[in-house]
């Protein structure tokens, strides 16, 4: 599904998305809410779904409201699950791994990263999913001190991230790399990867295309700031220290971002800027209060015990102390609650994807024979006849026609007439189950239709009269009479290399051409072409049994 099936007045508002979202403005909740609601006019479930995943997106790269998040993301979940859109599926389960980890749940956060990348498994070669996704199960290794693995994870993100230079947010991905690698050879006293990281931000900076805003974002000066101050660049230090300082006192920081500044306090705490690690303390209490998540109190709980501890206040120390054990039972209850709330989550969304499965195999399957359907066929051939033009091997397409059905049907009844077209249907699949380059389909009545991939005459051919063969000896007709009813099958296949512009049709007219000159010959035969005119002389030309 692409956005641009839907209109230019959607792909406008789409367009005015991606804009405000590349730019982390504030108006990119409004022109999330815009397109959503042309979405619920429209009343499309994939656009929604669409649209609900950014309102979500939105809530948590520049808001605090994260009820409103959480409430999104569940909604888009559930349609793009109907309509197993597997990338964006991904994307809703990589940020569920995100508010995993903001609850303090690492190991819930992994479950859902590597559910993400199990829907990536049938993505474009060239989609960064992938690579956000990674980057993420990074933080869990970094986490828990495991630097080297961190490194890993971080390098292959940022290979998979420059895979898709349209992403609205590539410059701000590839700049995150940079960072989250700098702070990471810090870690290893690694003092020339951390020059040549700081480096690439720099580079990235003078990038016509990136927004200015991203380098002044509080993960980027926290990282310019320690990287200066490691390397010993004091003039720098200062500058991007003071840059922070202000930020740091005076906005609100949005859901990803409260963890950069409790450690960006612990570092000023390091280096003895006291005063503005109490100014920054008050500050953060306002965002906290907004987002009410247990494990970031607990955490800014332990940074006032460090800093009050530091300065020496017994009083207010405890306080903290107080405040730390509060809000480490909560974080329990709340941890507990998470886990029933996203086991909920997964419980739901697999009973979607369970009834979608069904759904699914009954819209693609013929419920008499158990062979796909015209959907199917047409599905499976638009891959088939891409693949095989773009590796320039040889597909075949075989029209079969059940002779005399007509005649059995009406002699013996459409009861023994399905059990008829089921036992052919059954020697089909047996020809499927032992060749995987062959496939077959029920096109409606007494028709049948099999695709042969990348297979030579002679190998479609032995596949071809193997079938007829098992359908003659099966000596349809009435058993208590024992008379047989004289039906064999016909068949038509055309085999050759596609061309750009060669689709099902194409191949099935010639076959379907073939499959008639057969009956009117002689039934009961099968005849093979290249050719997608038929005529008598190309007739007596092509190979038969």
């Amino acid at each position: 599904m692409r956005i641009e099936d839907y209109g230019q007045e959607i792909a406008e508002l789409n367009k005015e998305m991606l804009s405000e979202r590349a730019r982390m403005s504030a108006g990119f909740i409004t022109a999330c809410n815009k397109l959503l609601k042309k979405a619920r006019q429209v009343g499309d479930d994939w656009l929604m779904g669409y649209s609900y995943y950014y309102v979500a997106d939105a809530y948590y790269l520049i808001s605090t409201d994260y009820r409103k998040f959480n409430t999104n993301l569940l909604r888009a979940m559930e349609l793009l699950q109907s309509c197993n859109d597997r990338e964006y599926l991904a994307r809703c389960y990589n940020l569920l791994g995100i508010d995993a980890m903001s609850h303090g749940n690492n190991e819930l956060a992994l479950d859902f990263y590597l559910n993400a990348l199990k829907y990536c498994e049938e993505l474009d070669a060239k989609s960064n999913v992938p690579g956000i996704i990674k980057y993420n199960i990074g933080q869990i290794y970094f986490a828990s001190g495991d630097i080297k693995q961190t490194l890993q994870y971080v390098r292959t993100a940022y290979k998979g991230i420059r895979r898709n230079k349209t992403d609205s947010l590539y410059y701000r991905n590839l700049l995150y790399c940079y960072c989250f690698q700098a702070d990471c050879y810090m870690s290893l006293d690694k003092r020339a990867s951390v020059e040549k990281c700081l480096q690439g931000i720099e580079e990235l900076e003078h990038e016509p295309k990136a927004n200015p805003e991203l380098f002044v974002d509080l993960t980027v000066l926290d990282i310019k700031l320690r990287g200066y101050y490691y390397l010993g660049e004091k003039e720098l230090f200062e500058k991007y220290a003071d840059m922070l300082s202000y930020q740091l006192q005076n906005n609100k920081f949005p859901l990803d971002t409260l963890e950069d500044a409790y450690g960006v306090c612990r570092f000023f705490i390091k280096i003895g800027r006291y005063g503005e690690v109490k100014r920054i303390i008050k500050n953060i209490e306002c965002s906290l209060n907004e987002l009410n998540i247990a494990n970031l109190r607990k955490g800014y709980a332990k940074l006032k015990v460090e800093f009050y501890d530091v300065m020496g206040d017994t009083k207010k120390k405890n306080a903290a102390l107080l405040e730390y054990y509060n809000s480490s039972l909560e974080h329990e209850k709340e941890r507990i609650a998470n886990y029933k709330y996203f086991l909920n989550i997964r419980t739901r969304l697999s009973s979607i994807e369970s009834e979608n499965r069904m759904l699914l195999k009954q819209a693609e399957t013929d419920p008499l024979t158990g062979l796909g359907n015209r959907y199917s066929l047409s599905k499976y051939a638009d891959t088939a006849f891409d693949e095989a033009y773009n590796s320039q091997r040889s597909l075949a397409v075989e029209m079969l026609d059940v002779d005399n059905f007509k005649h059995y049907n009406d002699t013996y009844g459409h009861q023994i007439g399905d059990e008829c077209l089921k036992k052919i249907a059954e020697a089909i699949q047996g020809i499927c189950s032992r060749n995987s380059h062959v496939k077959g389909f029920r096109y409606g009545g007494d028709e049948f239709v099999l695709i042969y991939e990348n297979m030579s005459d002679d190998e479609i051919m032995e596949c071809a009269t193997s079938l007829r063969d098992q359908v003659a000896a099966m000596r349809f007709g009435n058993k208590k009479s024992g008379v047989s009813s004289g039906v064999t099958i016909s068949q038509g296949i055309r085999n050759s290399i596609p061309s750009e512009t060669n689709k099902l049709w194409d191949f099935m007219y010639a076959a379907d051409n073939a499959l008639y000159d057969v009956k009117e010959n002689k039934k009961g035969e099968v005849v093979l072409l290249h050719k997608a005119i038929i005529s008598q002389s190309s007739l007596d030309e092509a190979q038969h049994s």
